[in-house]
């Protein structure tokens, strides 16, 4: 697996925008490795498509690592994947990309992957001044799209490389198109940054590329469920039927309830109802939810008596570590990377 850390190294130095044809080729076979994925972890939402839920509640069960949102941070990944898991437990492995590349353990990215928060606002900032003059693919603007197509195609070539063992969710930034429909809403925060994306991508790469990065963002899972957890990108909105997920092209209610509720916006109780549908009533009672999506200073945010851990913390590079038949806990199981970040 050298090979393959080495060519992520690789492109994480490489400070580069990527070539139309190399994203385009990339992206495409990332289409196919999700049309078929392996239904025995992925069910089909009509005996064809690939469904919303990965589904691993009676696979074997391996260690497993929750993501929280990326954000254009491909040195949180680097960091991650050249990490020693002997640290957490999952001995016998020096990092874990050859933990995963054995299947020693599974990964699950809550999504959001383009987009940088706030430790780059400035850089926004100037990017939209330039942008409200017309210069789409502005220098400040570059170095923002140059961090996100960075870490998509690390992201994509892990995909790739072990499609049964890595897994990403789709959030609420998987959106290139920054279209309004499909579970989509269109986004902006420090300034205009789905538009400005958007006509970054149009002005740099053009139409085909943005349909295949937007193929490929609606052929992503909204949904993991494992048997002592289940994660997705937001606190689920509302009570869900396992086949509302599974089937999640047909409802896009249901997308933008794992992928864009705001705190306090869930219905009451709308946790402990998703647990016991996609894990059973007795694995519900001790079981818990793990999200992304709205940020926390802390290293944690515990909400809906105690059935939801979120678990983004912007200026942390942190992860949820779940080992075989350990029941969660969070001060225990959320695992800092670098050191001081406790």
């Amino acid at each position: 697996m050298n090979a393959v850390l080495a060519e992520l190294g690789q492109l994480y130095a490489a400070h580069a925008l990527p070539s139309h044809d190399d994203l385009l080729a990339l992206t495409e076979s990332a289409i196919t490795v999700l049309e078929n994925e392996s239904p025995s972890y992925r069910p089909r939402s009509d005996g064809h498509a690939a469904g919303g839920l990965l589904d691993f509640t009676d696979a074997p069960e391996r260690p497993l690592i929750i993501v929280p949102d990326l954000h254009g941070r491909g040195d949180f990944f680097l960091h991650l994947l050249c990490f020693p898991p002997a640290r957490w437990g999952i001995g016998g492995y020096a990092t874990v990309l050859d933990a995963l590349a054995s299947y020693a353990l599974r990964i699950v990215c809550v999504g959001d992957l383009f987009h940088t928060e706030r430790r780059c606002k400035a850089r926004w900032l100037a990017a939209w001044d330039a942008y409200a003059r017309g210069e789409f693919e502005n220098e400040a603007m570059a170095a923002e799209m140059e961090e996100n197509l960075t870490l998509f195609q690390m992201v994509l070539r892990v995909k790739n490389a072990f499609p049964a063992a890595f897994h990403f969710l789709k959030g609420n930034h998987e959106n290139i198109l920054n279209e309004s429909g499909r579970g989509n809403h269109p986004f902006r925060k420090f300034a205009d940054e789905g538009n400005m994306v958007y006509d970054f991508m149009a002005s740099r790469y053009g139409d085909g590329v943005l349909h295949v990065m937007s193929v490929w963002e609606h052929l992503l899972p909204i949904c993991a469920a494992f048997p002592t957890c289940v994660a997705s990108h937001a606190e689920p909105k509302e009570p869900y039927t396992k086949k509302q997920i599974m089937a999640y092209r047909d409802h896009p209610a249901v997308v933008l309830g794992l992928t864009w509720t705001a705190n306090d916006e869930a219905e009451d109780g709308s946790v402990r109802k998703n647990l016991r549908t996609l894990l059973g009533a007795e694995r519900a009672k001790t079981a818990v939810w793990l999200a992304g999506h709205r940020p926390t200073d802390d290293r944690y945010a515990v909400r809906q008596d105690g059935a939801l851990v979120q678990i983004h913390s912007p200026d942390r590079e942190q992860v949820a570590v779940i080992m075989p038949g350990s029941r969660f806990d969070a001060e225990r199981d959320i695992r800092p990377l670098c050191d001081g970040q406790l």
